[in-house]
């Protein structure tokens, strides 16, 4: 999907929550230490940034996880899931990560911004290419997220108050709760004023069928773009600086009374 998206050279392509594998609890299947090289791999390879949805070792554990990589082939950042699905018992078979992280990501030149999102099962793909809204040395800051993180706005605006101007939701969301992703999903980003692009997956299991319905919103709630049920590749164009005036004009977030909001550990990519 990658090589028939045409130019994504500066892009930032976003993959799916578990991408290799669809969600699983049994995590020792799919662990097998290759997925931050493959994700390296690819980004090098088309010149984007990639944020890659795996399940990880760690000690004697697994976490679901994503990481992006970048142009040179190297990953700047990484984000274990905080909410862990306990209807499925998630929680029984992973650890719950501690932070949020927020990824600087330089600006590309090109005068306009696209985003998009790719629906693939299992490798769906999001991707926003990025413009430069002032100086060449300007950076947009990218919050990822994964699935059922969704539904704790707490999370996302801790990384909202961290500098993020974009979120990345890397999801297995099943298709009874279709709706409710995509109200959660316009309220994250009128509430944070960024933007929000979010890829989910397509297909069906024994268990569940996912309706894909990947998609990019802007930082006022509109949906600038929609794929349906089947794997496609969606685009947008993103203006930043319009993001920047949104919330200089309409200052919600300098407005929130942070002692409310307890602590909660950044991590600054």
């Amino acid at each position: 999907m990658l090589a028939r998206a045409g130019d994504v050279s500066n892009a930032l392509v976003v993959l799916p929550e578990m991408a290799e594998s669809g969600f699983t609890n049994n995590p020792e299947r799919v662990a097998d230490g290759q997925s931050e090289t493959f994700a390296c791999e690819q980004s090098k390879k088309f010149g984007c940034y990639l944020q890659h949805g795996f399940v990880q070792a760690r000690g004697d554990s697994f976490v679901n996880m994503v990481a992006i990589a970048c142009p040179r082939g190297k990953v700047i950042a990484r984000y274990a899931k905080t909410h862990l699905f306990s209807p499925t018992k998630e929680h029984a078979h992973y650890q719950a990560g501690a932070s949020v992280t927020v990824a600087k990501l330089p600006i590309a030149t090109s005068p306009t911004h696209s985003a998009a999102a790719q629906k693939i099962s299992p490798d769906e793909i999001a991707e926003t290419n990025q413009s430069r809204p002032t100086p060449s040395n300007e950076a947009v800051s990218v919050a990822p997220m994964i699935c059922y993180d969704l539904r704790f706005p707490e999370l996302w605006r801790h990384a909202a108050l961290a500098g993020a101007q974009m979120f990345t939701l890397s999801a297995c969301w099943p298709a009874p709760r279709a709706d409710h992703r995509r109200a959660l999903c316009i309220a994250r980003a009128i509430e944070n004023q960024a933007v929000v692009v979010a890829c989910n997956r397509v297909g069906n299991e024994p268990n569940a069928k996912y309706a894909g319905e990947s998609f990019i919103i802007s930082h006022t709630g509109e949906v600038l773009a929609q794929a349906a049920g089947e794997s496609e590749i969606v685009s947008a164009t993103i203006d930043m600086t319009q993001v920047l005036a949104w919330r200089a004009k309409f200052p919600a977030l300098r407005d929130m009374r942070r002692e409310l909001l307890g602590h909660c550990t950044i991590k600054d990519c």
